[in-house]
């Protein structure tokens, strides 16, 4: 399989020729493809092929040695990345790290400062109105920071017994999972109109991650506009909420398509695996 054609649509994300080398290694080396409004794409491939690397890329964090990041038709590549968030993308992060001081609750409510400094015209509010709003409660910053506080709670409610009653906890005192389950969270109250999650189930088990993954579902129903792009190695989880696969080997694009194509096609299983599939694939395998 090759690279998918890109699409001419204005809207979505759009990646093209993207590279990034590090002292002649080449992480992400022209990678093209599209996540449309609406669609769940999987970024899937061993460790080291990549994948991490084009998150950061994606989000900023990183910037490319050459090709280019469109966002609804505009050029993302060079932004800074809070710039990059305030135009509606979210990520997650590989590593969950917390706030020692802040509840989960806080923690999450950090996800909606974006929304909460820009005006009604999308222009970073000024630092002065800022701290005016704060000490003196002027009306419109105290709709604004209750309009956070439901977002918060709403992020918070989606994930039920796992997180709702712990939410005035220190952020510190949770488990791995629902470490991971708050940087979910955090992503999903900035409401976001693009999610790059990046590995999103890892430290869960397979019932935590069944449960994920029926959240995941949950919130592509109630946001039928969200795009998502997945970064996962888990391919039960892969293989139910993906519309399509991109497979990186090597910094490369090695294949792409539905997952029971791009997941089972020979030269993803020779490349992974070391040899041709002699068996059905196992829903709950990973790859890398």
């Amino acid at each position: 399989m090759t690279n998918s054609t890109l699409s001419t649509r204005t809207q979505g994300l759009h990646v093209e020729g993207l590279s990034r080398h590090f002292s002649g290694v080449k992480a992400v080396d022209e990678v093209s493809f599209d996540l449309a409004p609406g669609e769940t794409v999987a970024l899937v491939g061993p460790n080291g092929a990549g994948k991490s690397t084009l998150i950061q890329l994606l989000s900023g964090v990183e910037k490319p040695t050459a090709g280019r990041i469109l966002l609804d038709g505009r050029r993302i590549d060079g932004l800074a990345p809070e710039r990059i968030a305030r135009l509606g993308l979210g990520r997650s992060f590989q590593t969950s790290r917390v706030f020692p001081a802040l509840t989960v609750h806080d923690s999450v409510r950090l996800g909606t400062q974006a929304g909460l400094l820009r005006n009604r015209h999308g222009r970073l509010t000024h630092p002065i109105v800022e701290v005016a709003g704060e000490l003196f409660g002027l009306p419109g910053w105290r709709r604004r920071r209750a309009e956070a506080e439901q977002l918060a709670d709403a992020a918070l409610q989606r994930f039920g017994d796992r997180l709702w009653p712990r939410r005035d906890q220190p952020a510190f005192s949770l488990s791995y999972a629902n470490r991971r389950r708050v940087e979910i969270a955090r992503v999903l109250a900035a409401q976001p109109r693009f999610v790059l999650l990046d590995e999103p189930a890892a430290g869960m088990n397979p019932s935590e991650t069944a449960e994920l993954t029926d959240l995941l579902l949950a919130l592509r129903a109630e946001q039928p506009s969200l795009g998502i792009l997945v970064v996962e190695h888990k391919l039960s989880l892969v293989r139910r909420i993906a519309d399509r696969v991109v497979v990186l080997n090597q910094g490369r694009v090695l294949a792409t398509g539905k997952p029971s194509e791009a997941l089972d096609h020979p030269e993803v299983v020779e490349a992974y695996l070391g040899r041709s599939r002699t068996r059905p694939t196992n829903s709950d395998a990973h790859l890398g």
